[in-house]
């Protein structure tokens, strides 16, 4: 099963990028009843693991996501083995790309993929899909109105120079 989604995001594709991979931030932009906890030290790699825990069909799920493609600023992607959360099967990919759309804006291609589903993935395909995009759906468009919120760096310029701020902004 597959989802693609594109967005334009007006900013700079380096701080889209780096906003985006941002784990320690995740929480300012996310919806409502989404968590995330880093599991992993230091900056953010190949390796880098997370705790997501969200809300879906009335009860929380629970999965742990590792970074398998972290390139600045063109492309990242996360895995989850579903056998690991709650789910209790599946695999899940969610691969972004960045590509600069304008001087001071950045596609954002990302693509979602769930397999290993089993018979219940095949049978309820169309629940699960539905599922998948209306959760990244919602994800995206939190991510972009945050992103496109956030102040230029401390020179007025810099579109990442105030990347290093831990807290919320404003």
């Amino acid at each position: 099963m597959e989802f693609r989604l594109t967005e334009i995001i007006k900013a700079p594709r380096e701080r889209v990028f780096a906003l985006t991979n941002d784990i320690d931030r995740a929480m300012e932009w996310l919806p409502a009843g989404v968590r995330i906890e880093k599991l992993t030290e230091g900056p953010v790699r190949v390796g880098s693991r997370y705790r997501e825990t969200r809300t879906i069909l009335g009860r929380d799920d629970t999965e742990i996501y590792e970074i398998t493609v972290y390139e600045p600023p063109h492309r990242s992607e996360v895995f989850a083995d579903g056998r690991q959360g709650t789910a209790g099967r599946g695999e899940f990919r969610f691969r972004v790309d960045f590509a600069e759309a304008g001087p001071d804006s950045t596609r954002v291609d990302l693509v979602a993929t769930a397999a290993r589903l089993g018979c219940v993935g095949v049978i309820l395909y169309p629940v699960v899909r539905g599922i998948i995009k209306r959760h990244t759906v919602a994800d995206v468009a939190g991510l972009k109105a945050w992103i496109e919120s956030q102040p230029l760096g401390r020179d007025g310029q810099s579109p990442i120079a105030n990347l290093e701020s831990p807290g919320p902004v404003g």
